[in-house]
């Protein structure tokens, strides 16, 4: 059931991107696509075929055109740990409007948490709003047994490190 509805997101998101394009090329030169959304992908895994589902993750984002997506290596132990701790964000890098946070032991653990961050659902824009369903459903397309992606309106440990990351200028 929730295979077909991340189906269903990324369909619709396509087609609402296309529609976007379609309608701002051809009616009128003031109507702009809606704006990028700025991802950030934390990778701290370490299997080759975790390496290969990060970057099929990362190139469809990417392909989609609505995503700016830029990757940050880590070396996590576990799935509660802070993959910035300690680091700030380069002069080229953020804010970003979400973090996906994909820890180590993906292949080899069951029941692995992967982290969305960002605001409250309800203070982000509609587009962005609508990614974090999209990306949730995608990253759990590709990681379908080991592991489920988790936002805000799920746990609050993405709300503690979306108030973490703002301080330090990761996030908006």
């Amino acid at each position: 059931m929730k295979m077909q509805i991340g189906v269903l997101y990324l369909i619709i998101a396509m087609l609402l991107g296309w529609t976007n394009l379609a309608l701002a090329h051809e009616f009128s030169p003031t109507i702009e696509p809606s704006p990028a959304i700025h991802i950030l992908v934390v990778d701290g895994t370490k299997t080759f075929s975790s390496t290969i589902r990060v970057a099929g993750i990362i190139s469809l984002l990417r392909q989609m055109g609505s995503f700016e997506v830029a990757v940050h290596l880590a070396d996590m132990e576990t799935d509660f740990e802070d993959p910035l701790a300690g680091e700030i964000p380069q002069q080229n890098q953020g804010p970003f409007d979400l973090i996906l946070i994909l820890p180590r032991g993906l292949d080899t653990k069951m029941d692995v948490s992967i982290w969305l961050v960002s605001d409250g659902l309800y203070s982000l824009s509609p587009c962005v709003r609508v990614a974090v369903g999209l990306v949730s459903n995608v990253v759990d397309q590709f990681f379908t047994s080991a592991s489920q992606t988790i936002d805000v309106s799920e746990d609050l440990w993405p709300g503690f490190l979306w108030a973490a990351y703002l301080s330090k200028g990761w996030i908006r």
